[in-house]
């Protein structure tokens, strides 16, 4: 079989983010079984679409999508870790060529609405940490303290997430923050439990960089999918209520909480600080899904059976 394949990449972004090193690993993985060729070079990947074209159809892709093209054939499967339902998974969904579309941020009735009766060509993906730094000696250094500052961490931008004005300071520690990789996780493992707001989409890479670092994660009852299911209570800390929370582009976003809903976060965090039990089941359950689907040996295997190539 000879693949071809479509993923936008130059100097500044190939290792930018954690998936643009994934990128990389799935391509030589492909390699060692298919004839491939590459069209990923793009001057402008960090600042523009990257213009394809596969059997008459034209797809614009950004630097977090990837694209398996099989010149046998013509079918084509695509790879997306956006935020949001992007012209790259959207525009295709009527070609009968378009196998699969594996996504990082899948939720159900969201992708439901969007693509009617193509919806089985939609598949929930995994997601990744934000960048290359490595996580083990972190994780390693969290086991060997067992004496954690019993607060609701959380540091990021403010900007796009007004719930964090509601949140009292002597429960959330944050949320601005200063300081590069090394000394953000440094000090993000000496806290009993860390707090997840949304972005853009549903998930954070914070998620996957707790679940990494085995730190148990609070969050609002996810409304997403993963291949394997995140299970409330078993993988994170779960915050009921989502239900309530205001729509961005029709689903439902905690970062757009008002005071209610930073207090039913509260609420949560008292219920269980100080049940070190729970925390610590909560903790070797997210690091053992981190460890089995998520980290840099499982990853690209786990992505080939999803495609079903």
């Amino acid at each position: 079989m000879k693949l071809r394949i479509h993923n936008p990449c130059n100097e500044q972004t190939r290792y930018y983010r954690n998936y643009n090193l994934f990128w990389d690993e799935l391509t030589d993985k492909l390699k060692e079984k298919y004839d491939v060729v590459e069209n990923r070079y793009f001057e402008f990947a960090n600042s523009r679409g990257f213009e394809i074209n596969i059997n008459s159809s034209k797809l614009i892709l950004m630097e977090c999508e990837y694209v398996i093209e099989n010149l046998d054939n013509g079918d084509f499967y695509i790879l997306s870790v956006a935020d949001n339902l992007s012209q790259c998974v959207l525009s295709e969904r009527n070609n009968s060529k378009l196998k699969k579309v594996l996504l990082s941020q899948f939720v159900d009735y969201d992708v439901k609405h969007h693509t009617s009766n193509n919806y089985k060509k939609y598949s929930p993906w995994i997601y990744f940490q934000s960048n290359l730094t490595d996580l083990e000696p972190h994780y390693k250094n969290r086991l060997i303290n067992s004496d954690y500052v019993n607060k609701l961490c959380f540091w990021g931008t403010t900007s796009e997430r007004p719930i964090l004005k509601h949140f009292n300071s002597d429960i959330l520690e944050g949320p601005n923050y200063i300081g590069g990789s090394e000394e953000y996780f440094s000090n993000l493992i000496k806290y009993s439990v860390a707090l997840s707001i949304s972005g853009v989409g549903q998930l954070c890479y914070r998620d996957i960089e707790c679940f990494a670092l085995g730190v148990p994660l609070l969050k609002f009852k996810f409304q997403g999918s993963l291949s394997e299911p995140l299970i409330p209570n078993y993988h994170y800390i779960s915050v009921e209520g989502s239900e309530t929370l205001p729509k961005h582009n029709g689903v439902h976003t905690d970062r757009l909480g008002d005071k209610s809903h930073a207090s039913m976060i509260e609420d949560r965090f008292n219920e269980v600080i100080n049940d070190k039990e729970f925390l610590n089941f909560i903790s070797k359950n997210a690091r053992d899904y981190y460890d089995k689907y998520l980290n840099s040996k499982n990853r690209v295997e786990r992505t080939l059976k999803l495609l079903e190539l």
